[in-house]
């Protein structure tokens, strides 16, 4: 068991902070989107015209026709004897064609209105936390939050990572040598293809952190993992990332009856993690309660090696990730021999709780 020790800082506050400031930069960005050259002007509007003018809560920021290379030389992550895990030749780049990524670079000529992201900030009526009482798990609460909502989102994403090297100081090679860097192969994923996602995001009740929402559904063309020095790969081709795929047609066994392969696509729904709201309509309270997401950062006072000093803290990263959805795959390649589809349906994790401490 471990326990966290009180932060120094108040994380709902910064998270407080960093929500305003991210709404402060929206606003820029639709004050500088709208100032054209041909609005170069303001003008008055008569008290007639004001009364024709409503609004609504939230704002709405547009990302359109935007290409991105990005290329990392280096990213490195130092543990405390020294060990080191470095990822190299780091780049996002559209599949493809080798250049840059694009996010909403349609031109209005594939997916139509795509490139929308609305934010706002409310206090919905919710069931309450992690309730599972048949007696109390109808009991309803008011909770803040934000929500940031991308209906229609159109992207050619991909990442590829050079070489994953790792390097622990005290391995011992035989014959014995001293220790120096392995590389362990490289990575690659994309393209990346995710048509609309949804977040909400809340300061944690009677606590410290934050919890949160998220619903996406993803495709992803290629998954590979190239390793040894005649480069033998693993690789997924392509995997889905959704709600559910069966119905009274599908067949697990054969990717051409997938909802995504038929010759009309049906949309097969969103992958969730976390869930902010629940539903006290429900008469099951298994089903009631609601069971967000969490992030938390602080202190651990944890078992340690042997000689490490009494009373030394860790810092850790606290996540909890109940999720639920389906993840299926057409091939998995493995050395060059294809050992056939994978379906993994009806995913429903109520407890998923990780801590990462360096």
């Amino acid at each position: 068991m471990t326990t966290a020790s009180q932060q120094t800082q108040n994380p709902q506050m910064n998270f407080l902070r960093l929500q305003m400031t991210l709404r402060l930069l929206s606003f820029f960005i639709v004050f500088v989107c709208a100032a054209s050259p041909v609005q170069a002007g303001l003008t008055p509007m008569e008290n007639s015209e004001m009364e024709d003018v409503c609004g609504s809560a939230g704002v709405t920021i547009a990302i359109k026709n935007v290409q991105l290379f990005q290329y990392i030389d280096s990213f490195r992550y130092y543990a405390n004897n020294n060990g080191i895990l470095a990822l190299q030749n780091i780049k996002l780049l559209n599949a493809e064609t080798g250049g840059p990524a694009l996010f909403n670079y349609d031109f209005g000529t594939t997916v139509t209105g795509s490139g929308l992201i609305h934010m706002d900030v409310g206090e919905p009526l919710v069931a309450s936390v992690d309730d599972w009482n048949p007696s109390t798990a109808t009991t309803q609460i008011y909770r803040g939050m934000t929500s940031t909502f991308a209906p229609k989102w159109d992207q050619k994403v991909a990442y590829s990572i050079g070489n994953i090297i790792f390097f622990d100081p005290n391995y011992t090679p035989n014959p014995p040598n001293p220790a120096v860097p392995i590389d362990l192969g490289s990575m690659f994923i994309g393209n990346i293809d995710i048509p609309r996602f949804t977040t909400y995001t809340s300061p944690r009740i009677g606590g410290i952190g934050y919890d949160w929402e998220t619903t996406f559904q993803m495709t992803i063309d290629k998954i590979g993992y190239s390793y040894n020095n005649s480069c033998q790969a693993i690789q997924l081709c392509p995997t889905y990332i959704g709600k559910s795929f069966a119905d009274a047609t599908d067949d697990p066994r054969y990717p051409s009856s997938w909802m995504p392969n038929r010759a009309t696509p049906v949309d097969f729904g969103d992958f969730q993690i976390g869930d902010l709201f629940g539903d006290f309509t429900n008469p099951n309270p298994l089903k009631r309660a609601s069971n967000p997401a969490g992030i938390d950062v602080g202190e651990t006072y944890c078992d340690l090696p042997v000689g490490w000093p009494a009373g030394y803290s860790r810092g850790m990263v606290a996540l909890q990730l109940p999720m639920q959805g389906s993840i299926r795959f057409e091939s998995a390649t493995f050395a060059g021999t294809n050992f056939g589809p994978g379906a993994i349906d009806g995913i429903n994790v109520h407890r998923l709780n990780l801590q990462l401490i360096p």
